[in-house]
């Protein structure tokens, strides 16, 4: 049984599981509607364009893997329907370790293989347009979010709860570090900001391409490298401030609003509706992933205070003589 005390963050990190079931089911209804209508051809464009960005073996394989579902385009209910049983499984048992182990186990060949790495093998990759990849992220979750054996005693988030404790702090820096190299580097040729949003453009909705008209008139190369410097530097101070615990919710705060600016005005909503997606984008990953290390209330502050009044409640032992500590009463009297 878990301790009462840890009711809270274990509820916690049974909501974000439900929440990441959710997401997991979102992406393989985006994959069963992949053979329908336009979508087949835009998909193939879309894994063409990832496989031209990738080293020369791992060319070969995404090329094979587009030819063979341009081809037979229902074959995108496969990994539909392994995504949806994870994903029921997760919602409905969402301490089960061996759920998450299967979405973390499925996300990775899923980043390999459909994604082509996330674009990090070409060096064109940006938290901006998509870093490192949904698959992956999802991936750090199932990780971040693994059930330990028992609770760890202080654990103020439902990361710190999980198996990886306050390891699960080292998986966020990595990645956020990781975000700003990536994006600082130029985000230009295929899979680059600029193409995305030309791209979205052309396939977007009425509001939706206008944005995209109005970044892309602004987004001059100067202007691209002055915003890729700045959001880097940005990702660097997200690391490290949630790293070592230095207001945790402020900085939290401007991680969820960095992946959710990015995945509306650059991403359009992860181009669900454009038929090339396979997924609903990184911002909502990247956002229950914030949540993740959101600090509870109370915290390690309520735990100490429970500690304390606890030694203060507990009974006075005996001296070694075997005699009793005397009485307030007795006290004041030998005094008087």
């Amino acid at each position: 049984m878990i301790p009462s005390r840890f009711g809270g963050v274990t509820a916690a990190a049974n909501a974000l599981r439900r929440a990441l079931g959710v997401l997991w089911i979102a992406d393989a209804l985006v994959k069963l509607s992949l053979p329908f209508g336009d979508r087949p051809g835009e998909q193939a464009y879309e894994q063409i364009m990832t496989a031209e960005s990738g080293p020369p073996g791992f060319h070969r394989l995404l090329a094979t893997e587009a030819h063979a579902f341009t081809g037979h385009p229902l074959l995108w209910w496969l990994p539909a329907a392994v995504e949806l049983g994870i994903g029921v499984w997760l919602v409905t048992r969402p301490s089960s370790r061996r759920a998450l182990a299967a979405l973390g186990a499925w996300a990775v060949i899923v980043w390999l293989a459909g994604e082509g790495a996330g674009g990090l093998l070409s060096g064109v990759a940006s938290v901006l347009t998509g870093y490192p990849g949904a698959a992956l992220l999802y991936a750090v979750v199932s990780v971040v979010l693994f059930p330990g054996a028992r609770p760890h005693e202080g654990a103020a988030a439902a990361a710190e709860a999980g198996a990886a404790g306050q390891w699960s702090r080292v998986l966020w820096l990595a990645l956020w570090i990781g975000a700003a190299f990536f994006t600082a580097l130029p985000q230009t040729g295929s899979n680059g900001l600029e193409f995305m949003l030309t791209v979205n453009q052309a396939d977007g909705a009425g509001p939706l391409r206008a944005l995209d008209s109005r970044v892309l008139g602004w987004l001059t190369i100067g202007t691209m490298t002055r915003l890729g410097f700045a959001v880097a530097a940005l990702c660097v101070v997200i690391g490290f401030t949630v790293f070592l615990g230095v207001w945790p919710r402020v900085f939290l705060s401007l991680a969820i609003g960095l992946a959710l600016a990015a995945w509306v005005v650059f991403q359009n909503f992860g181009g669900i509706y454009t038929g090339a997606a396979t997924d609903v984008g990184t911002g909502p990953v990247l956002i229950l992933l914030a949540l993740a290390y959101w600090p509870l209330r109370g915290g390690r502050r309520q735990q100490a205070g429970k500690a304390r009044s606890a030694a203060a409640a507990a009974p006075v032992p005996a001296d070694r003589g075997g005699a009793q500590a005397p009485a307030a009463g007795e006290e004041a009297s030998a005094v008087g």
